[in-house]
This record gives structure tokens, sequence and C-alpha cells, in this order.
């Protein structure tokens, strides 16, 4: 199951650098990066991260298909005594099987995230999807919650928009 939801993220990441490069230009005529820039290193990195990932994937089935044997996959020594001074379970860390539901819940935020964006603007929706997220993953901690939801939204709504003067969606209070 793991390969194959490697190799579909393989695929998607792949669609999205041809499409970005189909799409956008990657130069102004002076020279100068233009909008397809960004999307290309992003998608660039994707399909590099997503080859890699494949590859572990495969390599591990194919042990287990020639063994017969599942490997056992233990946490990292160093990331236990870490986990153990803050009281994490360290056979959390890195998930497995039974974060599925973890995983639907992050992509469902992710597909409401996406159809609200233009119907409230970047800003709003940045907001709402970190609330939701830490909320849910980060129940205790609400201060730090409500700090990080206003801050990194605030902080990439400045980068893209004012700094970079990137195309975001706007809402009805017009950011």
């Amino acid at each position: 199951m793991k390969k194959w939801f490697a190799a579909t993220l393989l695929l998607l990441a792949l669609g999205y650098t041809f499409y970005g490069l189909s799409t956008l230009t990657l130069l102004t005529s002076s020279g100068r990066p233009a909008a397809g820039f960004f999307p290309l290193v992003v998608g660039v990195l994707l399909v590099i991260s997503c080859a890699i990932n494949l590859w572990g994937d495969a390599r591990d089935w194919m042990k287990e298909r020639q063994s017969g044997v599942a490997p056992i996959h233990q946490a990292d020594p160093e990331a236990e005594a870490k986990a153990d001074t803050f009281g994490v379970d360290a056979h959390a860390i890195d998930g497995g099987p039974e974060f599925g539901r973890d995983v639907a819940i992050v992509f469902v935020y992710i597909c409401v995230f996406v159809a609200i964006m233009n119907l409230v603007g970047a800003l709003i929706a940045m907001v709402l999807f970190m609330l939701a997220f830490l909320f849910t993953f980060n129940r205790p901690h609400v201060v730090s919650n409500l700090l990080y939801s206003l801050a990194l939204p605030g902080f990439l709504y400045g980068l893209f928009k004012i700094l970079l003067n990137a195309s975001l969606p706007t809402g009805p209070l017009g950011f």
C-alpha cells in the first residue's frame, strides 16, 4: 500500500511540475524570474523527494518479497530519547498504520482550505486552516495555537502578497 501511495504522490508531483511548466513562463523578457519560477522549484523538489520516498518503499517491498518477512521498523534511538524527554510516545513520531485517521483528517482540511480560499480569501482561509489543524492535533495549547494561527498566515500573506506582489485570492473583506 505504501508503495502505491508513494507512486501516486510522485505522479501528482510530476503532473504539477509539467502543468506549471506548460502554463507559466519561467523568465521575463528582461531575463528575471517570472511567475513560473517558484512553482518550478517547488515541483522539482517535490519530484525529487517523492522519487526518493518511492525508491525506499519499493526497496522495502522487494526485501519483504524476497525474504517473506516484513521489515521491523524501529524508531531512531536519538529520537526515542528526545521523545522520552518531552513525554511523547516515540513510536508515534514516524507514523504507521494506526495514523490513517489523522491522514484522512488532514486531507479533508486541505480540501476544505482549497475550496474556501476563493470564497473567503487567502488570508482568512489560511487562518481557519491553521486553527482547525492546531486545535485538532494540539488541543491543550490554546494560546500558542492562536498565536501560530495568526502569525504564520500573516507572515505568508505579507511575504507573498505585499513583498513579492503575488496574486492571492481576495475575500469579501479585501484581503
